[in-house]
């Protein structure tokens, strides 16, 4: 017999043997249908409760923000006062020479007005601290929301004014 023909029947044995066990008849087997476990989506996640959405701020918070708004509104009306001086100090010295008395007089008195404003960009950067800190702590939802509306108000004012110092500054020249 040639050895060619000796190791084909030596790699086709043991596969004689596997089927050969295969065919038995006797004795349980597994079953190929589909195990309970397998069924299930595993990817599904159980539903939780939804959490609760605050509708009103905790007394604590409310009381910061109540101090943040009038703070606002307090330099706000401060900003208010100074406003008309330093317009009319702008509209007048439109035009003239960088360094000349009426241009000095002007940027002194819009700077003015700008620092009467600064309690008002601080209590803004307060609010959004606040609102900050709560989110790191978890805040729901409706509480961010909540804190939101004064921050809007807040910014609202802040910006208003920042574009009325802008458009005085260029008015004089800057």
């Amino acid at each position: 017999m040639s050895t060619k023909l000796s190791h084909s029947l030596m790699a086709i044995a043991p596969l004689g043997l596997l089927l050969g066990g295969c065919a038995s008849l006797e004795g349980e087997f597994p079953s190929l249908s589909k195990r309970p476990y397998e069924s299930a989506d595993p990817l599904a996640v159980p539903e939780a409760a939804p959490a609760p959405v605050s509708t009103s701020l905790p007394a604590a918070l409310q009381t910061q923000v109540d101090a943040l708004l009038q703070r606002a509104r307090a330099a706000q009306s401060a900003y208010e006062a100074a406003l008309p001086t330093a317009r009319n100090a702008a509209q007048g010295a439109a035009g003239s020479a960088v360094g000349s008395e009426a241009w000095v007089n002007a940027h002194m008195l819009v700077s003015r007005a700008d620092s009467a404003r600064a309690d008002a960009v601080a209590a803004l950067g307060e609010i959004d601290r606040l609102i900050a800190g709560e989110r790191e702590k978890g805040a729901d939802v409706g509480l961010v929301a909540l804190l939101s509306a004064p921050q809007a108000q807040i910014a609202a004012l802040v910006n208003a004014q920042t574009a009325e110092i802008d458009r005085l500054s260029r008015l004089i020249g800057v």
